[in-house]
Protein backbone atom coordinates (compact mmCIF):
# COMPACT_ATOMS: atom_id res chain seq x y z
CA UNK A 1 0.00 0.00 0.00
CA UNK A 2 1.10 3.49 -0.82
CA UNK A 3 0.99 6.15 1.84
CA UNK A 4 -1.36 8.86 0.49
CA UNK A 5 0.28 11.64 2.52
CA UNK A 6 3.67 11.14 0.83
CA UNK A 7 4.43 13.75 -1.87
CA UNK A 8 6.54 12.33 -4.69
CA UNK A 9 7.41 15.79 -6.11
CA UNK A 10 9.03 17.30 -3.03
CA UNK A 11 12.27 19.02 -4.03
CA UNK A 12 15.25 17.64 -2.14
CA UNK A 13 17.94 20.29 -2.48
CA UNK A 14 20.27 20.51 0.48
CA UNK A 15 21.06 24.09 -0.46
CA UNK A 16 17.54 25.24 0.47
CA UNK A 17 18.49 25.07 4.13
CA UNK A 18 21.61 27.20 3.61
CA UNK A 19 20.17 29.98 1.45
CA UNK A 20 18.07 32.88 2.66
CA UNK A 21 15.70 33.97 -0.12
CA UNK A 22 15.73 37.61 1.02
CA UNK A 23 19.55 37.64 0.97
CA UNK A 24 19.50 36.00 -2.46
CA UNK A 25 17.20 38.74 -3.79
CA UNK A 26 19.39 41.45 -2.22
CA UNK A 27 22.57 40.01 -3.75
CA UNK A 28 20.88 39.95 -7.17
CA UNK A 29 19.80 43.59 -6.76
CA UNK A 30 23.37 44.51 -5.85
CA UNK A 31 24.42 43.13 -9.23
CA UNK A 32 26.20 39.98 -8.09
CA UNK A 33 26.13 37.09 -10.54
CA UNK A 34 24.96 33.56 -9.74
CA UNK A 35 28.50 32.20 -9.38
CA UNK A 36 29.40 34.85 -6.78
CA UNK A 37 26.16 34.27 -4.86
CA UNK A 38 26.69 30.50 -4.86
CA UNK A 39 30.19 31.02 -3.42
CA UNK A 40 28.80 33.29 -0.68
CA UNK A 41 26.23 30.66 0.39
CA UNK A 42 28.68 27.78 -0.18
CA UNK A 43 26.30 25.96 -2.57
CA UNK A 44 26.42 25.08 -6.25
CA UNK A 45 25.34 27.38 -9.09
CA UNK A 46 22.57 24.89 -9.89
CA UNK A 47 21.11 25.31 -6.41
CA UNK A 48 20.87 29.07 -6.88
CA UNK A 49 19.28 28.64 -10.32
CA UNK A 50 16.77 26.13 -8.90
CA UNK A 51 15.87 28.47 -6.05
CA UNK A 52 15.41 31.35 -8.47
CA UNK A 53 13.16 29.18 -10.63
CA UNK A 54 11.13 27.71 -7.75
CA UNK A 55 10.60 31.06 -6.01
CA UNK A 56 10.13 32.93 -9.29
CA UNK A 57 13.05 35.28 -8.65
CA UNK A 58 14.16 37.20 -11.71
CA UNK A 59 17.51 38.85 -12.24
CA UNK A 60 17.03 42.62 -12.33
CA UNK A 61 17.56 44.26 -15.72
CA UNK A 62 20.82 46.18 -15.69
CA UNK A 63 20.65 47.78 -19.14
CA UNK A 64 17.82 49.61 -20.84
CA UNK A 65 17.22 49.79 -24.60
CA UNK A 66 18.78 53.25 -25.02
CA UNK A 67 21.92 52.08 -23.29
CA UNK A 68 22.17 49.04 -25.62
CA UNK A 69 21.73 51.33 -28.61
CA UNK A 70 24.53 53.66 -27.44
CA UNK A 71 26.88 50.78 -26.66
CA UNK A 72 26.30 49.09 -30.01
CA UNK A 73 26.66 52.30 -32.05
CA UNK A 74 30.13 52.76 -30.52
CA UNK A 75 31.40 49.32 -31.58
CA UNK A 76 29.45 48.52 -34.76
CA UNK A 77 32.17 49.66 -37.21
CA UNK A 78 35.07 47.86 -35.50
CA UNK A 79 34.79 44.55 -37.45
CA UNK A 80 34.39 42.51 -34.27
CA UNK A 81 33.12 38.95 -34.04
CA UNK A 82 30.02 38.22 -32.00
CA UNK A 83 32.14 36.72 -29.19
CA UNK A 84 34.32 39.84 -29.09
CA UNK A 85 31.21 42.08 -28.95
CA UNK A 86 29.83 40.07 -26.04
CA UNK A 87 33.15 40.32 -24.17
CA UNK A 88 33.57 44.06 -24.78
CA UNK A 89 30.00 45.22 -24.17
CA UNK A 90 28.89 42.78 -21.50
CA UNK A 91 25.64 42.34 -23.42
CA UNK A 92 24.07 38.98 -24.11
CA UNK A 93 24.25 37.29 -27.50
CA UNK A 94 20.49 37.68 -27.80
CA UNK A 95 20.63 41.45 -27.20
CA UNK A 96 23.40 41.98 -29.79
CA UNK A 97 21.73 39.84 -32.47
CA UNK A 98 18.38 41.53 -31.82
CA UNK A 99 19.98 44.99 -32.18
CA UNK A 100 21.68 43.98 -35.44
CA UNK A 101 18.42 42.60 -36.86
CA UNK A 102 16.60 45.84 -35.97
CA UNK A 103 19.25 48.09 -37.54
CA UNK A 104 20.67 46.03 -40.42
CA UNK A 105 18.03 43.32 -41.04
CA UNK A 106 20.82 40.76 -40.59
CA UNK A 107 22.91 39.17 -37.87
CA UNK A 108 26.58 40.09 -37.29
CA UNK A 109 27.62 36.72 -38.69
CA UNK A 110 25.74 37.30 -41.96
CA UNK A 111 27.17 40.80 -42.32
CA UNK A 112 30.71 39.54 -41.72
CA UNK A 113 30.21 36.77 -44.28
CA UNK A 114 28.96 39.28 -46.87
CA UNK A 115 32.00 41.46 -46.25
CA UNK A 116 34.30 38.44 -46.51
CA UNK A 117 32.78 37.41 -49.86
CA UNK A 118 33.24 40.94 -51.18
CA UNK A 119 36.90 40.91 -50.11
CA UNK A 120 37.42 37.44 -51.59
CA UNK A 121 36.48 38.83 -54.99
CA UNK A 122 39.08 41.59 -54.67
CA UNK A 123 42.82 41.30 -55.34
CA UNK A 124 43.67 40.96 -51.65
CA UNK A 125 45.57 37.92 -50.44
CA UNK A 126 44.11 35.47 -47.93
CA UNK A 127 46.41 36.84 -45.24
CA UNK A 128 45.35 40.46 -45.88
CA UNK A 129 41.66 39.54 -45.75
CA UNK A 130 42.14 37.54 -42.55
CA UNK A 131 43.93 40.47 -40.90
CA UNK A 132 41.31 42.97 -42.05
CA UNK A 133 38.41 40.88 -40.72
CA UNK A 134 40.36 39.62 -37.69
CA UNK A 135 39.57 35.97 -38.43
CA UNK A 136 41.63 32.84 -39.06
CA UNK A 137 43.32 32.51 -42.47
CA UNK A 138 42.00 28.93 -42.75
CA UNK A 139 38.45 30.31 -42.67
CA UNK A 140 39.33 32.48 -45.67
CA UNK A 141 40.88 29.52 -47.53
CA UNK A 142 37.88 27.30 -46.84
CA UNK A 143 35.46 29.95 -48.09
CA UNK A 144 37.56 30.49 -51.23
CA UNK A 145 37.17 26.81 -52.02
CA UNK A 146 33.50 26.67 -51.01
CA UNK A 147 32.47 29.58 -53.25
CA UNK A 148 34.95 28.63 -56.00
CA UNK A 149 36.91 31.85 -55.76
CA UNK A 150 40.16 29.91 -56.09
CA UNK A 151 43.49 31.56 -55.68
CA UNK A 152 45.00 30.34 -58.99
CA UNK A 153 42.26 31.89 -61.10
CA UNK A 154 42.39 35.08 -59.07
CA UNK A 155 46.18 35.30 -59.40
CA UNK A 156 46.05 34.71 -63.16
CA UNK A 157 43.40 37.39 -63.65
CA UNK A 158 45.32 39.83 -61.47
CA UNK A 159 48.57 39.19 -63.35
CA UNK A 160 46.80 39.52 -66.71
CA UNK A 161 45.33 42.87 -65.66
CA UNK A 162 48.77 44.13 -64.59
CA UNK A 163 50.34 43.01 -67.90
CA UNK A 164 47.62 44.67 -69.97
CA UNK A 165 47.88 47.86 -67.90
CA UNK A 166 51.64 48.06 -68.54
CA UNK A 167 51.11 47.26 -72.22
CA UNK A 168 48.67 50.17 -72.54
CA UNK A 169 51.28 52.42 -70.90
CA UNK A 170 53.49 51.66 -73.91
CA UNK A 171 56.04 49.33 -72.31
CA UNK A 172 57.50 46.43 -74.31
CA UNK A 173 57.37 42.83 -73.10
CA UNK A 174 60.86 42.87 -71.54
CA UNK A 175 60.06 46.05 -69.56
CA UNK A 176 56.69 44.62 -68.44
CA UNK A 177 58.39 41.43 -67.20
CA UNK A 178 60.99 43.44 -65.30
CA UNK A 179 58.48 45.81 -63.67
CA UNK A 180 55.98 43.12 -62.62
CA UNK A 181 58.67 40.69 -61.51
CA UNK A 182 57.90 37.75 -63.79
CA UNK A 183 59.82 36.19 -66.66
CA UNK A 184 59.62 37.33 -70.28
CA UNK A 185 58.12 33.97 -71.30
CA UNK A 186 55.30 34.40 -68.75
CA UNK A 187 54.41 37.81 -70.19
CA UNK A 188 54.59 36.33 -73.69
CA UNK A 189 52.34 33.40 -72.72
CA UNK A 190 49.70 35.66 -71.18
CA UNK A 191 49.67 38.01 -74.17
CA UNK A 192 49.33 35.06 -76.59
CA UNK A 193 46.29 33.76 -74.69
CA UNK A 194 44.78 37.25 -74.80
CA UNK A 195 44.72 37.40 -78.61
Amino acid sequence: MINASYNFNTPSFGGYKKVSISKLENYLKEGKNVKEIAALFNVSDGTIYNLMKNFNIKKPQTRNVDNVDNIMRNIVNQNLTLAQMIRITGLTKYAIVKWYKEHFAATPKILQKQEMLTLLQSDLTNKEIAQQLDICINTIKANRQKYKLGSQKRKRESLMNKILEKLHQGLNRFQIAEEIGVSYSTVNKYLRTQK
